[in-house]
């Protein structure tokens, strides 16, 4: 990129992306549900523990963070190539504040990474073995965040704040080329995004991943109904509950279609769902299918979600003004 063609008036700013998906709620937000139900499908498969999960990608972020101070760079295939690297160092009590979980739990799960040979720690240094981060290696997940950022964009051009929409080639293409930076972007906007959720309402991963699962069924209904009946047209953002709360007749999934959507082994779906029935997130039906809950927790879960609208925008701002610089 010629630095003196570089512009700064081009800039994509937060506030008009969080306008943007405001204004097209149900459809941005079914693109970035189904986003994160690919991301926790996947997140569980690795290592069938999602603390043992979070933990690995907050010690990849915070080497990804390191690797940019020093001016570093690794490519997709380049950083998968490579047998093994050394982590950033890292105190164990950091990691627990930043997830939310014991320094009890940290500690043991990172001696259970250890244990089977996908962290080695020595007097000097901890390092990653490839077999770690290949567990994780988002392919598939790349190719669903550019479509995101795709479609995002079409109504970003639709909206006129850019001129050209961008291929969702072309975001993959930014992200494989610019891996340790780009994707780092999603991580510490997951990371953060979870584990709020968690401290705040779900005390553990796994129970916030089948609630989500839930909240992604009802909303693809609701959609479905927003495609083909002009009064969901206003107001959207700040009526979704409520909508979601009006199909509660007709939608629901069971322990089994949870548990094919999370990866999570049906048994621990049933015991995540008895906990999130008693602390008012869901409701079960006469069928047995599973539902959000008409309750004060739900309510306040949502005044968050309007929050993380916020969160998602800036996030989508850093990939579109990294975006800028390749062709379409």
């Amino acid at each position: 990129m010629d630095i003196k063609k570089f512009k700064f008036s081009t800039e994509v700013n937060v506030t008009d992306i969080y306008n943007v998906i405001s204004k097209n709620y149900i459809f941005s937000i079914t693109d970035y549900f189904e986003l994160q139900r690919e991301w926790h499908n996947k997140a569980y498969l690795a290592f069938k523990d999602l603390d043992k999960y979070f933990i690995l990608i907050s010690l990849v972020s915070k080497t990804f963070d390191s690797y940019s101070e020093y001016l570093l760079k690794y490519n997709f295939d380049e950083f998968y190539a490579v047998n093994e690297y050394e982590l950033k160092k890292f105190n164990i009590v950091d990691i627990a504040s930043e997830l939310h979980m014991s320094k009890e739990t940290a500690r043991r799960k990172l001696l259970e990474l250890q244990q089977t040979g996908l962290i080695v720690k020595t007097k000097k240094a901890v390092s990653m073995k490839r077999s770690a981060y290949t567990l994780q290696k988002p392919s598939n997940l790349i190719i669903t965040m550019s479509r995101f950022m795709s479609n995002l964009s079409k109504l970003l051009k639709r909206s006129g704040v850019i001129q050209n929409e961008i291929k969702s080639e072309s975001f993959n293409e930014l992200i494989k080329n610019n891996f340790t930076q780009c994707w780092n972007f999603f991580l510490k906007f997951q990371i953060q995004l979870c584990s709020d959720f968690k401290k705040k309402w779900f005390k553990d991963y796994e129970s916030l991943s089948i609630w989500l699962m839930i909240v992604y069924n009802q909303n693809l209904s609701l959609r479905k109904k927003f495609k083909n009946n002009a009064i969901f047209k206003e107001n959207i953002r700040d009526n979704y509950l409520d909508l979601l709360f009006d199909l509660q007749d007709s939608v629901g999934l069971n322990a089994m279609t949870i548990s094919e959507l999370t990866g999570i082994p049906r048994p621990t779906v049933i015991r995540k769902l008895t906990i999130l029935v008693n602390g008012n997130f869901i409701v079960k039906d006469k069928k047995g299918l599973y539902q959000i809950a008409k309750s004060k927790e739900v309510q306040e879960i949502d005044k968050h979600r309007l929050k993380n609208i916020s969160k998602i925008s800036e996030m989508a701002c850093k990939f579109f003004n990294s975006a800028r610089l390749i062709k379409n």
